[in-house]
């Protein structure tokens, strides 16, 4: 609920939370927010990272790698990769932090090239790549 709702991890120390859950559910004891990002959030992520691995490796036919640029709310330069399964669903498999680099074709197949070497070693077949209609992603094409 909290990562959903974009919620701070003050989220359960407030006392208007821990207030109307202790009315809702009375047993319920909330994390604080040391052992939601110490512990919970982190075996959480885990737990993911493991169930994307396995369906993209089940995949027989193979994913497509979607990849696309943008720039986050704190301006840095994000390249990220979602993996589509030959039956629609998306995975996805990770963003970068590009923004120490300059925006040239080079650079875009080296991070493809990066993306094939992860899959491979892992044993995902990939069958494909899809970019933006960016001049870099398209030369890269």
């Amino acid at each position: 609920m909290q990562v959903s709702n974009g919620l701070p991890f003050t989220f359960f120390e407030n006392q208007e939370t821990k207030d109307v859950f202790a009315f809702i559910a009375p047993a319920l004891k909330l994390p604080s927010r040391k052992r939601m990002s110490n512990q919970i959030l982190p075996h959480a992520t885990k737990i993911l990272k493991q169930s994307i691995m396995i369906t993209a490796q089940g995949d027989k036919i193979g994913v497509t790698a979607a990849c696309d640029g943008w720039t986050n709310i704190k301006q840095e330069h994000l390249f990220g990769v979602v993996f589509i399964t030959s039956t629609g669903e998306m995975l996805i498999w990770g963003a970068k932090d590009i923004s120490d680099e300059r925006s040239k074709t080079e650079n875009v197949i080296d991070h493809i090239k990066n993306i094939m070497k992860e899959a491979e070693n892992k044993k995902i077949k990939i069958n494909c790549f899809i970019s933006d209609s960016a001049g870099e992603y398209a030369a890269a094409r």
